[in-house]
Protein backbone atom coordinates (compact mmCIF):
# COMPACT_ATOMS: atom_id res chain seq x y z
CA UNK A 1 0.00 0.00 0.00
CA UNK A 2 2.89 2.36 0.76
CA UNK A 3 4.24 1.79 -2.75
CA UNK A 4 0.95 2.83 -4.37
CA UNK A 5 0.86 5.96 -2.22
CA UNK A 6 4.48 6.77 -3.15
CA UNK A 7 3.81 6.23 -6.86
CA UNK A 8 0.59 8.25 -6.64
CA UNK A 9 2.40 11.17 -4.94
CA UNK A 10 5.18 11.06 -7.56
CA UNK A 11 2.62 11.17 -10.36
CA UNK A 12 0.84 14.07 -8.66
CA UNK A 13 4.12 15.92 -8.16
CA UNK A 14 5.14 15.23 -11.76
CA UNK A 15 1.80 16.45 -13.12
CA UNK A 16 2.04 19.58 -10.96
CA UNK A 17 5.57 20.24 -12.24
CA UNK A 18 4.47 19.65 -15.83
CA UNK A 19 1.50 21.95 -15.36
CA UNK A 20 3.71 24.65 -13.83
CA UNK A 21 6.20 24.31 -16.70
CA UNK A 22 3.46 24.77 -19.29
CA UNK A 23 2.34 27.97 -17.58
CA UNK A 24 5.90 29.32 -17.83
CA UNK A 25 5.97 28.92 -21.61
CA UNK A 26 5.24 32.02 -23.67
CA UNK A 27 4.22 31.59 -27.29
CA UNK A 28 6.15 34.20 -29.28
CA UNK A 29 6.59 35.28 -32.87
CA UNK A 30 9.95 35.88 -34.50
CA UNK A 31 9.32 38.69 -36.98
CA UNK A 32 11.90 38.97 -39.77
CA UNK A 33 13.15 42.43 -40.65
CA UNK A 34 15.74 43.29 -43.31
CA UNK A 35 18.65 41.67 -41.46
CA UNK A 36 17.35 41.32 -37.91
CA UNK A 37 14.59 39.60 -35.96
CA UNK A 38 12.01 41.06 -33.61
CA UNK A 39 10.54 38.90 -30.86
CA UNK A 40 7.06 39.54 -29.51
CA UNK A 41 4.61 37.54 -27.44
CA UNK A 42 1.93 36.10 -29.68
CA UNK A 43 -0.70 37.93 -27.61
CA UNK A 44 0.86 41.24 -28.67
CA UNK A 45 0.23 40.52 -32.35
CA UNK A 46 -3.32 41.15 -33.50
CA UNK A 47 -2.84 39.91 -37.08
CA UNK A 48 -0.38 39.43 -39.93
CA UNK A 49 -1.69 40.74 -43.26
CA UNK A 50 -0.42 41.13 -46.81
CA UNK A 51 1.54 44.29 -47.53
CA UNK A 52 -0.40 47.21 -48.94
CA UNK A 53 0.94 50.61 -49.84
CA UNK A 54 0.22 53.02 -46.97
CA UNK A 55 -1.51 56.37 -47.33
CA UNK A 56 1.27 58.80 -46.41
CA UNK A 57 0.99 61.50 -43.75
CA UNK A 58 2.16 64.98 -44.65
CA UNK A 59 5.31 66.09 -42.79
CA UNK A 60 5.74 62.73 -41.03
CA UNK A 61 9.12 61.53 -39.77
CA UNK A 62 10.76 58.91 -42.03
CA UNK A 63 9.86 56.04 -39.66
CA UNK A 64 6.12 56.77 -39.98
CA UNK A 65 5.32 55.44 -43.43
CA UNK A 66 1.65 56.36 -43.35
CA UNK A 67 -1.53 54.58 -42.40
CA UNK A 68 -3.09 51.37 -43.59
CA UNK A 69 -6.66 50.19 -43.47
CA UNK A 70 -7.28 47.23 -41.19
CA UNK A 71 -10.71 46.02 -40.06
CA UNK A 72 -12.31 49.36 -40.94
CA UNK A 73 -9.66 51.31 -39.01
CA UNK A 74 -6.76 53.40 -40.20
CA UNK A 75 -3.65 52.47 -38.24
CA UNK A 76 -0.11 53.88 -38.40
CA UNK A 77 2.49 51.85 -40.30
CA UNK A 78 6.00 52.07 -38.90
CA UNK A 79 9.39 51.00 -40.19
CA UNK A 80 11.06 49.48 -37.13
CA UNK A 81 14.49 49.67 -38.73
CA UNK A 82 14.07 53.42 -39.18
CA UNK A 83 12.40 54.22 -35.82
CA UNK A 84 15.10 52.29 -33.97
CA UNK A 85 17.88 54.16 -35.78
CA UNK A 86 19.38 51.31 -37.81
CA UNK A 87 18.21 52.24 -41.31
CA UNK A 88 17.66 55.55 -43.08
CA UNK A 89 14.62 54.28 -45.00
CA UNK A 90 12.30 51.33 -45.10
CA UNK A 91 12.64 48.37 -47.42
CA UNK A 92 9.65 46.72 -49.06
CA UNK A 93 9.87 43.44 -50.97
CA UNK A 94 7.48 40.91 -52.47
CA UNK A 95 7.68 39.01 -49.14
CA UNK A 96 6.79 42.02 -47.00
CA UNK A 97 3.91 41.72 -44.55
CA UNK A 98 2.18 44.11 -42.21
CA UNK A 99 2.22 43.04 -38.57
CA UNK A 100 -0.64 44.62 -36.63
CA UNK A 101 0.26 45.04 -32.95
CA UNK A 102 -1.92 45.68 -29.94
CA UNK A 103 -0.70 48.73 -28.05
CA UNK A 104 -0.30 48.19 -24.34
CA UNK A 105 -1.68 51.28 -22.63
CA UNK A 106 -5.39 51.03 -23.41
CA UNK A 107 -5.39 54.25 -25.43
CA UNK A 108 -8.70 54.16 -27.31
CA UNK A 109 -7.36 56.56 -29.96
CA UNK A 110 -4.33 54.34 -30.66
CA UNK A 111 -5.28 50.71 -29.89
CA UNK A 112 -3.09 49.36 -32.73
CA UNK A 113 0.10 50.14 -34.59
CA UNK A 114 1.65 48.19 -37.43
CA UNK A 115 5.16 47.44 -38.60
CA UNK A 116 6.59 46.08 -41.84
CA UNK A 117 8.16 42.64 -41.78
CA UNK A 118 10.27 41.13 -44.54
CA UNK A 119 8.61 37.74 -44.41
CA UNK A 120 6.18 35.57 -42.54
CA UNK A 121 6.71 35.47 -38.76
CA UNK A 122 7.20 32.08 -37.18
CA UNK A 123 5.93 30.84 -33.83
CA UNK A 124 8.18 29.53 -31.10
CA UNK A 125 7.47 28.57 -27.49
CA UNK A 126 9.91 30.23 -25.12
CA UNK A 127 10.59 29.74 -21.43
CA UNK A 128 13.09 31.20 -18.97
CA UNK A 129 15.60 28.45 -19.74
CA UNK A 130 15.96 29.17 -23.45
CA UNK A 131 16.05 32.99 -23.50
CA UNK A 132 19.11 34.99 -22.50
CA UNK A 133 19.94 38.68 -22.54
CA UNK A 134 22.70 39.70 -24.94
CA UNK A 135 25.00 42.67 -24.53
CA UNK A 136 25.42 44.55 -27.79
CA UNK A 137 26.57 48.17 -27.61
CA UNK A 138 25.32 49.00 -31.11
CA UNK A 139 21.80 47.75 -30.35
CA UNK A 140 21.80 49.11 -26.79
CA UNK A 141 22.29 52.63 -28.20
CA UNK A 142 19.31 52.38 -30.55
CA UNK A 143 15.80 53.63 -29.74
CA UNK A 144 12.54 51.75 -29.20
CA UNK A 145 14.30 48.52 -28.18
CA UNK A 146 13.40 47.05 -24.81
CA UNK A 147 15.83 44.11 -24.78
CA UNK A 148 18.26 42.26 -27.01
CA UNK A 149 17.99 38.50 -26.47
CA UNK A 150 19.18 35.16 -27.72
CA UNK A 151 16.84 32.19 -28.05
CA UNK A 152 18.75 29.09 -29.03
CA UNK A 153 20.94 30.26 -31.92
CA UNK A 154 18.69 33.20 -32.88
CA UNK A 155 19.34 36.74 -31.73
CA UNK A 156 16.36 39.06 -31.63
CA UNK A 157 15.22 42.41 -30.31
CA UNK A 158 12.16 42.92 -28.17
CA UNK A 159 10.65 46.21 -29.32
CA UNK A 160 9.52 48.82 -26.81
CA UNK A 161 5.89 49.18 -27.88
CA UNK A 162 5.27 51.76 -25.11
CA UNK A 163 8.02 53.97 -26.58
CA UNK A 164 6.64 53.63 -30.11
CA UNK A 165 3.16 54.48 -28.86
CA UNK A 166 4.46 57.51 -26.94
CA UNK A 167 6.36 58.76 -30.00
CA UNK A 168 3.21 58.49 -32.12
CA UNK A 169 1.15 60.33 -29.51
CA UNK A 170 3.75 63.13 -29.30
CA UNK A 171 3.43 63.61 -33.06
CA UNK A 172 -0.29 64.27 -32.74
CA UNK A 173 -0.12 66.62 -29.74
Amino acid sequence: MANITTIDSRISAGMAALHAEKLDVVHCLFIPLKDELLLLPNSNVAEVVAYEEPTPFSDAPPWLLGRVSWRERLIPLISFGVISGKNKRSTVSKNSRIIVLNTLNGNSELPYVSIISQGIPHLESINEKNIKDVENQEIDERQSILRHVKVGEKEAMIPDIDDIEARLIRLHS
